[in-house]
């Protein structure tokens, strides 16, 4: 039996979710980059309502594929739990990455949620509430930074401890993606300023951090499809020789 059968697929997943959060998320929803916390309720509102249409539309197509996270992080566990057998360590890292990809997902479902029923009607809402609503959105979004950077850190360390002559992921990805995970630290800012580099939509909070993020997420993306694809040509081989 071939335990990576469904395995390259689910590493496609997190390449599908990283394209699809760009245009849902990103430029259907009206976060590249989210509005300014500086802004007054009333010109948010107004923001809102002009805009509420495309950004029902892409937080009810975000919502459900942000469940490909998890099964993007299944693709890690599996390419995790096949180091650690080879090093004959127990199964922590790969746990934590799970539950890691796991509440991830969550981080992402619940502030589309919000964001979609601030788009809901508006027309209706009080523009304090909408802009409340909003805000605590993406304190969630942004504030829950620990999770990510548990699930990615494990993920990291991991990846350090292949021995292999040729290691399945290069030791400087595995670096790579421990730096951008620590440096999420820097949201603890976010909920502190209205303004400035440091705000959500501020030039290192947002503009900095969310580039950092995405193209770590397609670096890890890339060698998690080509590990998984080298782990099940390594099976089929060592079973056709026995």
């Amino acid at each position: 039996m071939n335990p990576y059968r469904y395995a390259k697929a689910l590493a496609w997943s997190g390449m599908f979710l990283l394209i699809g959060t760009i245009i849902f998320w990103g430029i259907l929803g009206q976060n590249i980059p989210p509005y300014s916390p500086a802004i007054g309720a009333e010109e948010f509102a107004a923001q809102i309502r002009q805009h509420a249409a495309q950004i029902r539309v892409g937080m009810i197509v975000q919502m459900p594929i942000s469940v490909l996270y998890f099964t993007w992080g299944t693709a890690i566990w599996i390419l995790m739990r096949a180091i650690e057998k080879e090093n004959g360590s127990n199964a922590v890292l790969s746990l934590l990455q799970l539950a890691g990809a796991a509440f991830t997902t969550v981080v992402f479902i619940l502030p589309c949620s919000i964001w979609l029923a601030i788009a809901y009607r508006p027309e209706v809402m009080d523009p304090k509430t909408l802009l409340m609503m909003y805000d605590f959105g993406w304190m969630f979004f942004d504030m829950a930074y620990s999770l990510t950077t548990m699930q990615l850190l494990a993920f990291g360390i991991c990846m350090l401890q292949d021995h292999r002559e040729q290691p399945l992921v290069p030791a400087w990805a595995a670096w790579f993606t421990m730096f951008v995970v620590v440096s999420f630290i820097l949201f603890t800012m976010m909920p502190l300023v209205y303004g400035g580099p440091f705000s959500r939509s501020g030039l290192l909070n947002y503009f900095v951090e969310f580039v950092l993020f995405f193209l770590m997420w397609l670096v890890v993306g890339i060698y998690v499809i080509k590990a998984i694809g080298r782990l099940e040509r390594e099976h089929q081989v060592k079973h056709a020789d026995s």
